[in-house]
């Protein structure tokens, strides 16, 4: 079976395992797990930010920097399609009891025009939400991973600084964007207050995401962790395994786009099936399934009868993710799977090019 559903469903490899196996652990709630300290030090080098903080997921770094920098009450601006609104708007209200505050953008890039129109989208008096944090996302999941623009993120943090608000990314998968750009790390760090990064998507750790930024936001987020229940004992494993995907696994994101480019190429000759290769940015591929007049659930449950693994992204959109799970062989059998269904899907059926 070829599985394209997703970058999070990426295994260990055989180093990693021993790596895992002869990792040094200690109690991280005492600071004292070497494994967790080194993988927190190499991020604050890499990065170059102020501190670091390990926890379990990307979603904890996300509610973790918004408790952080958010009072009650009080608002976060942010792109509708943005995973902190699209999955995590349940968690901040029950969390943190802060307002979202979205809007919609064309190409899915917040920019300070949006986030000036939202701050004065209402009343902004004593009684009323005031924002405290603008959040972005790099890579955009939900706009087939594109990249959000260096230059804007810079145009963000000038306009958030003058208006006291701080800024967040979530990175869960920026070293996508690294990749793909050779944007060094820490220019991405430059410009936000803090950042999140995940080590179980395309580097292929098995668990962990780092919080990053100011060092006031860290110490607030540490508490915040061991109360929201996830203070570490004996994780030095993991913390090791995020060390070594870190250390070995980055550069194979370049063969992950292209496959995906590849991938790209051979659907975009499909009949019936747009996709355009050239709005491909890093490692996933969008299409809608429209013209075949189904939903992208029973494509997929047509594409998995034969061996291929996708997602149901919305009710008439699937979603392919590349990942170090498959090489050259798996991305031509996939299309040529994808081909197949197609080909059942339009015999006798008039489809719009």
């Amino acid at each position: 079976m070829i599985d394209l559903r997703s970058d999070t469903l990426t295994l260990p490899t055989e180093e990693m395992r021993n790596v895992i196996a002869n990792a040094l652990v200690g109690d991280d709630c005492y600071g004292e797990d070497s494994s967790v300290i080194e993988l927190e030090e190499y991020c604050k080098q890499l990065f170059h930010v102020e501190d670091a903080l390990f926890v379990p997921t990307g979603t904890m770094a996300n509610q973790l920097a918004i408790k952080s920098q958010v009072t009650e009450g009080n608002e976060v601006i942010t792109e509708t399609n943005y995973h902190i609104n699209f999955y995590e708007s349940a968690s901040i209200a029950m969390l943190s009891r802060v307002v979202l505050h979205t809007c919609r953008t064309a190409d899915g890039i917040l920019r300070v025009e949006h986030v000036e129109e939202l701050i004065h989208s209402k009343p902004r008096g004593p009684f009323y939400a005031h924002p405290q944090l603008v959040s972005i996302e790099n890579t955009i999941n939900y706009y087939q991973g594109k990249i959000f623009p260096l230059k804007v993120i810079e145009q963000l943090y000038g306009f958030t600084r003058e208006k006291n608000i701080s800024l967040h990314m979530d990175g869960a998968r920026l070293f996508n964007a690294h990749v793909a750009t050779n944007i060094p790390l820490r220019d991405y760090a430059k410009f936000v207050d803090s950042l999140s990064v995940c080590f179980a998507k395309g580097l292929g750790a098995p668990f962990g995401s780092m919080l990053m930024g100011r060092k006031e936001v860290i110490s607030k987020a540490r508490i915040y962790r061991k109360q929201f229940g996830a203070g570490f004992h004996q994780i030095g494993m993991y913390a090791a395994a995020a060390l070594h995907a870190l250390k070995h696994h980055i550069s194979h994101l370049r063969t992950d786009h292209l496959l995906t480019k590849k991938l790209a190429m051979m659907l975009s000759k499909i009949d019936g099936l747009y996709v355009d290769p050239h709005a491909v940015e890093t490692n996933m591929i969008f299409f809608h399934v429209n013209n075949f007049h189904i939903s992208s659930f029973e494509f997929v449950d047509r594409c998995k009868k034969k061996g291929l693994l996708l997602f149901p992204w919305l009710p008439d959109e699937v979603r392919i993710v590349v990942s170090r799970n498959v090489n050259e062989k798996d991305i031509d059998e996939a299309a040529n799977i994808i081909e197949a269904v197609c080909k059942e899907l339009t015999r006798g059926v008039m489809y719009v090019s």
